[in-house]
């Protein structure tokens, strides 16, 4: 969330927030992040922080594979509570400095389960895929970068009906 990475990990209250800004050419696009807290007290308020959402940024954790089952509750809680339709969503796979063979999610189980989402919502919400470590920095611009053009291309695709 803006402050770099931290080996002692803080469970998110409510929710966190970060503002990140960018120019690429001559363009600027500001970032307003959301870490949502995802204890079964804070369930009646999560709903209002995916109101306006333009794309999300769904992590899951590879050395945890029950994170990646996870992520069908907060896909169904993004797609149910967004105003808009069909939000751009990367599926991150995050903490890849921990993988391990064959204790890990692997990249073709994680690819399978982004191809079951693509099937599910068709055109509706584009999905796209990358593999991260905020420990180490490993393709964290990337998903951000990844996450600005498929919300540039949806922007367009919406504007153009």
């Amino acid at each position: 969330m803006g402050q770099g990475f931290k080996s002692e990990y803080l469970n998110t209250v409510g929710a966190d927030f970060a503002y990140y800004s960018e120019k690429v050419g001559d363009t600027l696009y500001k970032y307003a992040i959301w870490d949502l807290a995802g204890q079964p007290k804070f369930t009646n308020v999560r709903p209002l922080f995916y109101q306006g959402a333009f794309g999300a940024l769904v992590v899951f954790d590879v050395s945890r594979p029950e994170t990646l089952k996870n992520l069908d509750f907060w896909i169904n809680e993004l797609v149910k509570n967004t105003r808009t339709e069909g939000v751009p969503m990367i599926i991150v796979a995050n903490k890849m400095d921990l993988y391990e063979e064959g204790k890990s999610v692997s990249r073709e189980e994680a690819m399978k389960y982004v191809e079951k989402l693509r099937e599910r919502f068709g055109d509706e919400f584009q999905i796209g895929y990358i593999e991260t470590s905020a420990k180490t920095g490993m393709n964290i611009k990337e998903a951000f970068s990844m996450l600005r053009d498929y919300i540039v291309e949806w922007q367009d695709k919406i504007s153009s009906f």
